[in-house]
C-alpha cells in the first residue's frame, strides 16, 4: 500500500462505530477455523506477520480529526494471543497504537476477531483463509490460491481498500424509504465481556433439502423460520403486536464489481407485521421469498448506497466538527439502524478453499458482534455441516431454545454447543 494513500478515510459503513464503541457495544465479530491439529503459535506468528505485510490496510491506527475520524499505517506488531472464555471482546482501538483485530490460538483453532470498522464478514473470512493460506504452506502444504483466496506472498491490489460505496454511488437516484420501528424483546442483560454464543451444527444437504422442497433457498428459509420463530415468542410472552423485522447484510460484491477488502455490505430486512392478521409459516416464507427477489437487485441496492452516502457527502454534515457529529451519529445508529429490526442475521454460505487445504481444515465459526438488541444471528456452511449461532447479550435464552427445537420438529438432526452456564 503506497504511502500516499495514507491517512484514508473510514468507508461509510464504519463511520458510525467509533462513536458508539463501548465494552456493551464492542463492534467486533469472530471468523474462526478448526484445523486438523494443535496450532502451533510460533508459526501461526510468522504467518500473521506475513499477512499484516501483506493487508497494510489492516494494520492502521484510528486517529480523530476535526471533521472525521481516519486511519493511519502503524508499525506496532500484532501479536498471536491466548483465547479466551468470551469471544468478541472489547478492543480500545481509540487509543493510539491499538489495531482494531486480534488473532487468538486455542487447541486446534484460529480465531481472527475484527471491528466492523475495518471490514464486513467477507472481508474477515478472506483475510483468515490467507492466514490459513501461509500457515500450511509453513506446515509443508503446497497450497495454490489459484486466485480463489488471497496470496499471502503477492502485492497488495489498490482495489483491496477502495471505498466501494463511493465507487458505485450514482447522483439522481432516489434514496429509499424508511420504516417504522420493530418488536424487541429485551430482557435481564449481562455484564460485559459476558457474551453468550449458542451454536447449533445440522447436515448442509438436509437443510438444502427442506428449503429445495418449498423451492427457496438456505438463507430464505432460515430467515423465515426465525420471523415465524419471533412470531410465536411474541405470542407466548403476551406482547403486543408490532412489526418483526430480521436485518440481513448484503454481500455488495456480488451485484457490483469490487474486490474490496473493506466494508462493502448493506442490509434488508424482510418481515411480517403482525397487526394485519395472522401468518403462518407459509406465508412467512412466500413473503420472505418475494421481498428478496424484488430488493437483490442492484438499481434497488443503489438507493440505499444514495441514501447512506448522501448524508457522509452534505456539506453542512461534512463541516459540523466531530465532536458534535458522534451523538448525533449514536442516536441515528439507534433511530434508524437497530430500531427497525428485530433479529440481526449474516449469512456467508458456504466457505470454498482450494483442495490441497481441505484435509487439514475441520470446520468454520462465525459469531457475530455483541448487540444491545440482544441477538444476532450468523450462519456459515463447510464439509457438509452448517452452522447457526445465537449471539445474546441477555440472560434469556426462550427465542434461541424455541428456534433449534423448530429445526427439530420439522425433520433436522441438531447438535448444541453453548458457553452458557
Amino acid at each position: 500500500m503506497p504511502d500516499e494513500e495514507l491517512p484514508y478515510q473510514l468507508d461509510n459503513a464504519a463511520l458510525i462505530f467509533p462513536g458508539m464503541l463501548s465494552p456493551r457495544r464492542t463492534t467486533v465479530f469472530r471468523i474462526a477455523a478448526t484445523i486438523d491439529e494443535p496450532v502451533v503459535v510460533s508459526r501461526l506468528q510468522t504467518a500473521l506477520d506475513t499477512m499484516v505485510e501483506r493487508c497494510p490496510y489492516y494494520r492502521v491506527d484510528l486517529r480523530r480529526g476535526l471533521f472525521w475520524y481516519y486511519f493511519e499505517y502503524t508499525d506496532t506488531p500484532v501479536r498471536v494471543e491466548a483465547d479466551s472464555r468470551y469471544p468478541c471482546m472489547y478492543i480500545p482501538f481509540k487509543k493510539r497504537g491499538v489495531i482494531p483485530l486480534r488473532v487468538l490460538a486455542y487447541r486446534n483453532r484460529i480465531s481472527l476477531e475484527i471491528s466492523h470498522i475495518l471490514t464486513d464478514g467477507t472481508g474477515a473470512l478472506t483475510f483468515l483463509n490467507g492466514l490459513l493460506v501461509e500457515y500450511f504452506r509453513l506446515r509443508g502444504v503446497d497450497v495454490d490460491p489459484d486466485g480463489t483466496l488471497i496470496d499471502p506472498r503477492g502485492a497488495v491490489d489498490p482495489e483491496e481498500y477502495e471505498d466501494s460505496f463511493r465507487t458505485h454511488y450514482r447522483k439522481g437516484i432516489p434514496k429509499a424509504s424508511r420504516t417504522d420501528r420493530a418488536l424487541h424483546f429485551g430482557g435481564k442483560a449481562v455484564h460485559p465481556p459476558e457474551f453468550y454464543v449458542t451454536e447449533g451444527t445440522v447436515s448442509s444437504s438436509e437443510l438444502r433439502r427442506l428449503a429445495k422442497d418449498r423451492d427457496v433457498t438456505i438463507g430464505e428459509f432460515l430467515t423465515a423460520l426465525m420471523i415465524d420463530t419471533a412470531r410465536m415468542e411474541m405470542i407466548a410472552r403476551g406482547l403486543p403486536p408490532k412489526p418483526i423485522r430480521v436485518a440481513i447484510p448484503i454481500n455488495l460484491r456480488r451485484y457490483f464489481p469490487s474486490r474490496t477488502m473493506r466494508n462493502f455490505v448493506l442490509s434488508v430486512e424482510p418481515g411480517i407485521d403482525p397487526r394485519l392478521g395472522e401468518f403462518d409459516f407459509d406465508d412467512i416464507l412466500a413473503k420472505v421469498h418475494h421481498f428478496m427477489k424484488i430488493e437483490l437487485d442492484n438499481r434497488y441496492i443503489r438507493r440505499q448506497i444514495v441514501r447512506n452516502l448522501r448524508g457522509e457527502l452534505n456539506l453542512f454534515i461534512r463541516i459540523v466538527p466531530l465532536v458534535l457529529k458522534d451523538p448525533v451519529l449514536r442516536w441515528m445508529y439507534s433511530a434508524f439502524g437497530t430500531s427497525q429490526f428485530t433479529i440481526g442475521f449474516s449469512n456467508l454460505g458456504r466457505v470454498t478453499i482450494p483442495p490441497e487445504m481441505r484435509p487439514y481444515v475441520t470446520s468454520y465459526q462465525f459469531i457475530p458482534p455483541p448487540h444491545n438488541n440482544a441477538l444476532n444471528t450468523t450462519s456459515i456452511s463447510y464439509g457438509g455441516k452448517t452452522k447457526i449461532v445465537f449471539a445474546s447479550t441477555i440472560h434469556d435464552r426462550s427465542l434461541e431454545t424455541r428456534f433449534f427445537r423448530r429445526l427439530r420438529k420439522i425433520g433436522l438432526a441438531v447438535s448444541i454447543v453453548t458457553n452458557r452456564r
